[in-house]
């Protein structure tokens, strides 16, 4: 009887070992959560150079930067209200605009004249963002443009809008907005901007700044949304859902009893 038992010990935790290994690492790949605060990263390079067709002006040089406070989950979306940090680059020749400016290079990044934008300054100035990750999305290998949900009626999954219409201080033609689509296809646009409300001018000009969106340049992009990547797995480990930790809990507590029985 004893040996009967002891044979018991041996194999039943094995066998739950293994069950719960498979449960384990499907739970993860599909339903998992990165700790650690995140980046979102896009660019002009990201797409490829055939891939960005200018459509009003010559804008085709461009990059976002946005840090997110994490944790970084599939089947939530990611708003304002989750920033850390905004950076931006944009810059190009124009062609005709109301501006009048042959070219411009609004910078926005850590190192420019201005630095980067604050969450407070990046709400008090109207700007907005959003996207919204799909439940089902594979985390381990961060997240591509293929896993986010549209969330409007004309297919967007990513929207940034860094539009300064409350700004307070100046009035500026060149904040972009970018919307991608579920369909692959994306446009770059100078942002809208109505100053009058707020009294504050164009310092160049010294004129109010009164845009539609398009005024001042218009890029069409075009890509394979399962081939960009814009997050990178953030600095941290998966954490299990409850009931993955309990499953792998109960293969450890038999892998004990067995090494218990052993040793009797």
């Amino acid at each position: 009887m004893r040996l009967r038992f002891l044979l018991f010990l041996s194999v039943v935790p094995a066998v739950m070992l293994s069950i719960v290994g498979g449960f384990a690492s499907s739970a993860i790949a599909i339903t998992n959560s990165l700790a650690g605060d995140f980046t979102l990263s896009l660019s002009s390079a990201d797409f490829g150079s055939a891939n960005v067709q200018p459509e009003f002006s010559d804008v085709r040089d461009f990059s976002f930067s946005i840090d997110f406070e994490g944790p970084l989950r599939g089947g939530e979306g990611y708003r304002n209200e989750d920033l850390l940090e905004v950076e931006y680059l944009v810059r190009g020749s124009l062609d005709g605009t109301p501006s009048g400016f042959p070219a411009f290079a609004l910078d926005r990044r850590a190192s420019g004249r201005e630095g980067a934008i604050t969450p407070q300054e990046w709400t008090a100035q109207n700007s907005v963002l959003g996207f919204w990750i799909a439940k089902d999305a594979n985390l381990l290998d961060g997240v591509q443009l293929s896993e986010l949900i549209a969330s409007s009626k004309d297919g967007t999954v990513l929207l940034i809008d860094a539009g300064e219409r409350k700004r307070l201080d100046v009035a500026r033609y060149h904040p972009p907005q970018l919307r991608l689509f579920a369909d692959g296809t994306g446009i770059l646009w100078s942002s809208s901007n109505t100053s009058g409300s707020t009294g504050t001018v164009n310092p160049a000009t010294g004129q109010t700044v009164d845009l539609e969106f398009g005024d001042e340049y218009i890029t069409r992009l075009f890509f394979d949304p399962s081939a960009i990547t814009i997050i990178e797995p953030p600095d941290g480990s998966v954490v299990p859902e409850p009931g993955t930790a309990l499953l792998v809990g109960l293969g450890l507590a038999g892998l004990a009893m067995r090494r218990r029985g052993a040793a009797a």
